[in-house]
């Protein structure tokens, strides 16, 4: 008989689980011979049966049984609070707590998901070089993980230490739980002297001093660059942040007002009856009377109380009850904006939902996605005639008319539209070239020893030199001989702001294949339908540049093209295994009729709707 595992009860009695070969159960301590049995389990420090605790953990996995291989019969939020109905220690000294979800629901969680006192939820900063991460809260403890300076940590409890001093308890990188001390982290993400942010609020002022009681000595544009000069907590606790304005101005403001992204910002969206007051209590005058689904940039919190900006930039309070995180499918809150010179109209998705688009004549692009609300800009935007919206029941689609002469890039963010507004021509466009293979990966090599990926970096290096004559940002995935997955080639192309991705390759199949082909992805690739038109342009240009047979322009499902955001294609120059062909992919010559074909091509795309 072997003994598998070991509970203490709530009346302290031990129960032994032991494997008879044909089946397991448990057995009581006193039917085993004094010293017979391994130590009973010690009994850690548990909340009493028939008291309450709260979940620390969103969506914590309630199980069927007291280990986490058992079945999720349920789930709990985070701060859920739930009545223990039994412990269970295993012989490791895990420990489980068996809960009562609802009158008909009950099972078990892990204890340290569980705490007598609700979760702060509170979002903490390491502020030193190197932060140790405790067993619990004090020096005493040991260190079981480290984390370096600027890692944002979630703290969902707090507890003070024999002298006073107040530790966080948080999650560590790796899903465990530990403890921090408050010298090593800031509620505040430190800024460095030197950096170049952005403004991120319609109302943001620059004042004489680290106060709202100090002269406003400017008002702020949206979206302007500032420099940092320095940071200062006030006596009440508010963050304050000395900056030289881009109209070359010092002075202070307060912390909120300023970005690296107009993307970190969170919103929310007014419930039937919110309004916005000028304080936060409702004994304040109403500033503004909000309609449902109106989207809210939450800039603080206090009390309950959230303190927003709405899209006209009215500011105020609102109680965080008549708000809600989830909206119906809609874009809100227009912006446009430039950034490092590109012009940008931007919708904020409130939920991740796909759009799609089509062009229309008339040099017009039509947006849909089954959304129940589009919101329009005020005011003009450089390179677009017009935007409308039109219902067909109870859904809308957007219709924006370029200015003759312009063109756009599109991209579809899980929390926002980007419409980069772009003029004709290669002239500031950003081109992704991706050279083929590398590294290990040789890619196909032909008859006389020829490695493709010698042939894709060699013309990837001269089509970025063709491109750049053109005005054209090129930003390539590999300019050395080095191994890339797939993946980190299209992780470069959908975190760059690029217009376009190009990836280069030597086809090979036998010694009498040939020709030329260009292949895009339209059944994934959110931009499917450029990349057939960034396909045929190239193609074209290609075979007339390099005299080649045309083996056109193919839908096919390369990683590189179907996980691409971008207008995506890849070229088959040439056959590698073609004793012919492969002579010609050999020669510099060659090469740069590449390049010129596909730059040739590239410009006709960025010369037409």
């Amino acid at each position: 008989m072997n003994i598998i595992d070991s509970f203490k009860n709530a009346n302290g009695e031990v129960w032994y689980r032991a494997d008879l070969g044909t089946v397991q159960g448990w057995i009581k301590e006193n039917a085993f011979q004094a010293g017979s049995l391994p130590p009973a389990p010690e009994t850690p420090d548990l909340p009493a049966i028939g008291s309450y605790v709260y979940s620390q953990v969103n969506s914590l996995d309630v199980r069927r049984g007291a280990t986490s291989s058992y079945q999720s019969v349920g789930k709990l939020t985070l701060n859920q609070k739930v009545k223990v109905l039994d412990h269970f220690v295993h012989s490791s000294g895990e420990a489980w707590l068996r809960v009562e979800v609802n009158s008909s629901l009950a099972g078990w969680i892990p204890a340290e998901s569980a705490s007598a006192n609700q979760a702060i939820n509170t979002k903490l900063y390491v502020s030193v070089d190197v932060a140790n991460m405790r067993s619990g809260p004090s020096l005493s403890h040991s260190v079981i993980d480290q984390a370096t300076k600027g890692a944002e940590l979630t703290a969902f409890e707090t507890a003070k230490d024999s002298t006073g001093d107040l530790w966080y308890k948080v999650k560590t990188s790796a899903g465990s739980i530990a403890w921090v001390h408050e010298s090593v982290v800031s509620k505040q993400p430190s800024v460095s002297v030197g950096t170049t942010m952005l403004v991120g609020t319609m109302n943001a002022a620059l004042y004489a001093g680290a106060s709202y009681d100090y002269k406003i000595s400017e008002r702020l544009p949206y979206n302007s660059k500032v420099t940092v000069l320095g940071e200062f907590t006030n006596s009440l606790g508010q963050r304050w942040i000395r900056i030289k304005s881009a109209a070359g101005k010092t002075g202070w403001t307060p912390e909120y007002e300023l970005v690296t992204s107009q993307n970190v910002f969170k919103y929310v969206f007014a419930k039937k009856g919110a309004v916005i007051r000028k304080g936060a209590g409702t004994n304040y005058g109403v500033s503004a009377y909000l309609a449902e689904n109106d989207s809210l940039k939450i800039l603080r919190k206090l009390n309950g109380w959230l303190n927003v900006e709405n899209a006209k930039g009215t500011r105020g309070w609102v109680l965080e009850t008549q708000t809600t995180t989830v909206s119906a499918k809609r874009l809100s809150s227009p912006a446009y904006s430039t950034v490092n010179g590109e012009n940008y109209l931007t919708w904020i998705k409130p939920s991740n939902f796909a759009v799609s688009y089509t062009t229309l004549s008339s040099n017009r692009l039509k947006i849909t996605g089954a959304m129940t609300d589009i919101e329009l800009p005020k005011g003009s935007i450089k390179g677009i005639k017009s935007i409308e919206t039109f219902a067909s029941g109870t859904q809308k689609s957007a219709v924006i008319t370029f200015e003759p002469g312009y063109s756009f890039t599109l991209r579809d963010y899980s929390n926002k539209v980007s419409v980069k507004i772009v003029p004709f021509g290669l002239l500031g466009k950003k081109i992704v070239v991706d050279a083929g293979h590398g590294g290990k990966d040789p890619g196909a090599i032909g008859p006389s020893g020829l490695r493709e990926k010698d042939v894709t970096l060699s013309t990837a290096l001269l089509l970025k030199t063709e491109l750049e004559k053109y005005g054209a940002t090129v930003i390539l995935t590999r300019s050395t001989d080095i191994f890339l997955e797939l993946s980190e080639r299209t992780s470069i192309a959908n975190n760059s702001t690029g217009d376009a991705f190009i990836s280069i390759h030597g086809d090979s199949f036998s010694s009498t294949s040939k020709g030329t082909t260009t292949y895009f992805n339209s059944t994934v690739n959110f931009n499917g339908p450029r990349s057939e038109t960034l396909g045929n342009a190239i193609q074209k240009n290609m075979i007339s540049s390099m005299n080649t047979y045309n083996r056109g322009v193919k839908e096919q499902n390369f990683y590189v093209n179907r996980m691409n955001q971008l207008p995506s294609v890849l070229v088959e120059l040439a056959f590698i295994s073609n004793p012919n062909e492969e002579a010609l992919l050999k020669t510099t010559a060659f090469r740069q009729k590449a390049a010129i074909g596909i730059t040739k091509g590239l410009e006709e795309y960025f010369n037409k709707f």
